[in-house]
């Protein structure tokens, strides 16, 4: 564009020396000002516009690396960044809460029996089931296709047994009608509870644990860590 925009300036420059010269300053001028509103006016709004875009797209995939696109949650990078700087700043001698590792029972199974569409809705509604527990200061993230991560700042047993229990009801009652049946999934949930000087990374393998232990046991059912 500014190759463009130097080349018509450079071609009018040279039609008005033949046609009218630079021999007065008032023409100098009028040239002048001619060229610079003709060529730069374009240029200008290009380059706004371009820039404009450039800030959108940008904006665009800031959002898609912190949010899932899906179920609006924020991703695992995004739960590491937050989770990470809130226990970095509370108070080192307390718990700073608890983590809930969430994920749909026998969900590759479902794919493979009912669609990927209809797994991609029972993802969204549990999704948006998470979302509507959490607190204001909660995090909450979709970690993989099934897998998903709540972390409740502060909470204590009791704080961290209502929203998980919340949460696996909450999964029972999300149906879809496929032909002439209507399906439902289940959720296997472990809890984790930070301790004094535990990392998030540690704390998190903690709740991925008891999750397994979940699994191990039946599914459908939430499995405890020690409280701290």
């Amino acid at each position: 564009m500014v190759t463009i925009g130097a080349v018509l300036a450079d071609a009018m420059a040279a039609a008005f020396f033949l046609l009218g010269g630079y021999d007065r300053v008032d023409k100098t001028i009028y040239l002048t000002t001619i060229i610079v509103f003709t060529v730069g006016g374009p240029l200008c709004a290009f380059l706004v516009s371009w820039n404009y875009r450039l800030k959108q797209l940008t904006s665009e995939l800031d959002t898609a690396f912190r949010k899932d696109g899906m179920t609006g949650l924020f991703t695992r990078h995004e739960f590491y960044l937050r989770v990470g700087h809130f226990i970095k700043s509370s108070n080192p001698a307390l718990s700073a809460g608890a983590v809930l590792y969430v994920d749909i029972d026998h969900f590759k199974q479902f794919n493979d029996r009912y669609g990927h569409a209809v797994g991609d809705d029972i993802v969204l509604d549990i999704g948006i089931l998470i979302r509507d527990m959490m607190g204001r200061r909660d995090v909450g993230a979709r970690f993989g296709g099934e897998e998903f991560a709540v972390f409740l700042a502060d909470a204590d047993y009791g704080q961290a047994a209502w929203v998980a229990n919340r949460i696996l009801a909450g999964c029972r009652a999300v149906k879809r009608s496929v032909g002439d049946r209507e399906v439902s999934v289940t959720v296997s949930i472990g809890v984790a509870f930070h301790v004094p000087g535990q990392t998030l990374e540690q704390l998190v393998d903690s709740a991925d644990q008891y999750l397994f232990q979940a699994k191990n046991q039946g599914r459908d059912r939430i499995v405890y860590g020690p409280s701290a």
